[in-house]
């Protein structure tokens, strides 16, 4: 039986295996609504992995950046990460004008953290612009947990793209203590206008547990600030690549489908990796379109991850980790670059230094099924959320 429904888990690795090669044979089913109206969701088609040695460009050498998110305001490019150390900005941002040259700055977006969260554990950080002021979301340890112990996700605001940032909340906005944490939040806006955010609970935060972590998504209120509704499971770490980790997700409506890009495996070991799958809509289900990682080593090096997409006017970059942390030697992670395309096959890799790495995308709508009414060829991945819709 093929991973259908969201929130279902399967279970054993053959019959893992198992329902991911049904879900790539199979050829339609229908899978109900989501939260963008109801869709008959065809199952994903198998997307070939990356096989290019080098796939993409080093944008920050020599400095690490965990978890890379990009957003550009008037043609100006900031880059947000994850806490390098304990000690550093909470959530230290880059500075570009070009996508491919960053600047070090002294900025800490999230100078001072909300009451319920404790320093040392700030990680993936997502901005938006909403109705004039900036949104960000981001993840961060509990004040009331052991030390290092349970992650939970934050929201504050701005009214500068840098901030500082202010959260007045006294509690976490997301917050699966039975999951062990909550972590990773990226954003998304659908093609009707509805803001949702995904992430993935920390059950791996029991390391030597069994525990498989799943990514959820929930809509969030037009203001950004506040959950509708409740948590809806899109997909559980099964795959044997996997292991029992699904981490750091990002969801793009791209080319008439919506795409999950996901991290499988341990960030700390050569097996992490970068995973897509396709779903029916922000609400789910989603089925992964490989059997293995999409995204895996390569000549940059081993266990890339941390991926986020980010669409420029006219084209797609993925902004993520070239290889695994390595804490004994503490080399520092850059932020490296690829170009995505979105094509009836799915999504591809182009060559760095080639004419396709700076040719605009072409349209590809119309080859799927879309929700109705029908979206843009592209949207973009971190449109203002202020619109009843993204714009193309």
């Amino acid at each position: 039986m093929c991973r259908q429904t969201a929130g279902r888990v399967r279970a054993g690795a053959f019959g893992r295996a198992a329902a991911g090669l049904c879900a790539l044979a199979a050829s339609l089913a229908v899978l109900g609504s989501s939260g963008a109206g109801a869709a008959t969701f065809v199952l994903p088609i198998p997307v070939a992995p990356v096989t290019l040695p080098d796939p993409g460009v080093v944008v920050t050498p020599g400095h690490g950046v965990p978890d890379p998110f990009v957003f550009e305001v008037a043609g100006v490019y900031f880059m947000f990460a994850s806490q390098e150390n304990f000690f550093g900005a909470n959530i230290p941002v880059m500075v570009s004008t070009s996508l491919t040259s960053w600047a070090p700055s002294d900025i800490d977006a999230l100078p001072t953290l909300p009451s319920w969260a404790a320093p040392g554990f700030t990680w993936s950080p997502d901005v938006r612009e909403i109705d004039g002021h900036y949104v960000m979301w981001f993840n961060a340890a509990l004040a009331s947990a052991p030390f290092d112990g349970t992650k939970c996700i934050g929201v504050a605001t701005a009214t500068s793209v840098i901030g500082p940032y202010v959260s007045s909340s006294p509690s976490p906005l997301v917050c699966q203590v039975a999951h062990l944490g909550s972590i990773d939040p990226r954003t998304f806006l659908d093609p009707q206008g509805h803001l949702w955010l995904v992430w993935k609970s920390d059950d791996n935060a029991d390391t030597t547990g069994t525990t498989h972590t799943t990514i959820f998504s929930q809509e969030l209120a037009p203001n950004g600030l506040s959950l509708i509704g409740s948590p809806i499971a899109l997909m559980t770490a099964n795959l044997p690549w996997e292991g029992r980790i699904v981490e750091a997700p990002d969801m793009v409506f791209a080319a008439g489908k919506y795409w999950l890009f996901y991290s499988g495996n341990w960030f700390n070991q050569p097996m992490y990796a970068i995973g897509v799958a396709q779903c029916a809509g922000p609400a789910g289900p989603c089925e992964p379109s490989t059997l293995g990682p999409w995204f895996g080593s390569n000549a940059e090096g081993s266990g890339p991850g941390e991926a986020s997409l980010f669409f420029d006017g006219s084209r797609w970059w993925m902004f993520y980790a070239p290889f695994a942390v390595n804490h004994e030697q503490s080399t520092p992670r850059p932020a490296a670059m690829a170009r995505v395309t979105f094509g009836p096959a799915g999504p591809a890799v182009v060559a760095p230094n080639t004419a396709a790495w700076a040719a605009v995308a072409p349209d590809t709508a119309g080859w799927a099924a879309v929700p109705d009414p029908p979206p843009a060829p592209a949207s973009p991945r971190h449109a203002p959320a202020g619109s009843s819709r993204p714009p193309a």
